[in-house]
């Protein structure tokens, strides 16, 4: 009997092929991590796939006795180990820091593999969109007085005004994609929700592969120091214009 992997299964198979950025020069205080961040990675991976949302949730079902789950806890072993429940919290909650270095250079690595602009513009877009915080929102009355009326409300997320969603509780993704026939992301960071478009693509643009020759996006973006980072990145801006309409 051919024993198939379910598709879960699959993906997480799949993080031990991708690559992942060079560690950083300097090492930082305390004993080196035993288990590497990709373990983590295929947690996360998990925990989107499942919906689930904190380490609770991800161990209870790692603890099902299924064969599906009985593949995944081996896949999230290292040298016979198996990370305790504290160590996930820790790893799990700081591996958003290293996310952006991580997008950026897979999609390095699908671009040189796939070639989306064998036919077509070597463009890129930029963009944003607000995410809503789960739990309900903090009013500012209550943020100001450090009141914390539930205990479900993030109170790290923050407040933003949307043209599109209105005011808006939460977090804001920030990303930039090919604009090919494959979509392929090439940086993202997620932030509070009233960081400026125009702060962060700097950031991002850094993470673009060296064969974007134009980065697309709207009004936000049209400021000196997004203009500043393409040009450091040879490649062009390309953004709406301030003032009354119809622009030459």
């Amino acid at each position: 009997m051919i024993h198939e992997d379910s598709l879960l299964v699959t993906l997480v198979k799949l993080v031990d092929r991708i690559p992942m950025p060079p560690p950083p020069t300097k090492r930082g205080r305390g004993k080196p991590r035993f288990y590497p961040d990709r373990l983590f990675l295929k947690a996360l991976v998990i925990m989107i796939v499942r919906h689930l949302h904190n380490v609770h949730e991800l161990l209870s079902v790692l603890e099902q006795a299924t064969a599906e789950m009985q593949v995944l806890r081996a896949l999230l072993t290292e040298k016979g180990r198996y990370p305790s429940r504290r160590t996930w919290e820790r790893r799990l909650k700081s591996l958003p820091t290293s996310l952006p270095a991580q997008i950026g250079c897979l999609g390095r690595y699908l671009v040189a593999l796939i070639q989306p602009w064998a036919t077509c513009g070597r463009a890129a877009v930029a963009d944003s969109t607000t995410l809503r915080a789960r739990g309900g929102v903090w009013h500012k009355d209550d943020r100001e007085k450090g009141i914390v009326p539930h205990t479900s409300i993030d109170t790290e997320a923050h407040w933003t005004k949307s043209g599109w969603h209105g005011w808006v509780y939460g977090w804001k993704l920030h990303i930039i994609t090919t604009v090919a026939a494959v979509w392929i992301p090439l940086a993202a960071i997620l932030t509070l929700a009233n960081e400026a478009d125009n702060e962060v693509a700097p950031a991002l643009i850094r993470e673009l592969p060296p064969q974007v020759r134009y980065l697309l996006g709207d009004i936000h973006y049209n400021a000196p120091n997004v203009h500043q980072a393409c040009e450091s990145s040879d490649c062009f801006l390309v953004v709406p214009r301030y003032g009354p309409y119809p622009h030459t």
